[in-house]
């Protein structure tokens, strides 16, 4: 599915998501993370062995609400499923790259210190094939019309 320019440039500019995982048949996780982008699919990174990723590993659906960074009310809920989950040290290098985009420095370190040197625990990217997009910005909701 298509992303929408105004979502891909709400992203650019530091949009906040916020993302649900299913725990178990009555139990739902949210949480509030970076978010980016790659052609048509959402990029989650979030740390290895985290409750999250036992969590998509055991359910790969996840809904996704991505707040507009200067307009609250505006956001897009994106309905969908993890298709491949990034292990590897482009994953590291991802973060550091959102962590400069949200606050001007590598993440969880300066510029000096290495990844290794810092301690910090490996990440992983969830890329997310978008199966849904409902959006509410500056104008009322557009929905699907199974809703």
């Amino acid at each position: 599915m298509q992303l929408p320019n105004e979502l891909k440039q709400a992203i650019d500019n530091n949009a906040f998501c916020s993302i649900a995982t299913k725990i178990n048949e009555n139990e739902i996780q949210n949480h509030l993370m970076w978010v980016d982008y790659k052609e048509n699919k959402i990029l989650i990174n979030t740390e290895q062995g985290r409750k999250k990723t036992e969590n998509i590993r055991q359910e790969p659906n996840l809904s996704i609400v991505i707040f507009h960074p200067s307009d609250m009310y505006s956001s897009w809920e994106i309905r969908g499923s993890v298709e491949t989950i990034v292990q590897d040290s482009t994953a590291n290098d991802h973060i550091d790259y959102l962590s400069n985009r949200y606050l001007g420095k590598p993440y969880k370190r300066t510029k000096d210190i290495t990844w290794e040197q810092a301690g910090i625990k490996s990440r992983e990217i969830w890329e997310v094939e978008v199966s849904k997009i409902l959006s509410m910005v500056s104008r009322p909701q557009a929905k699907s019309a199974s809703e």
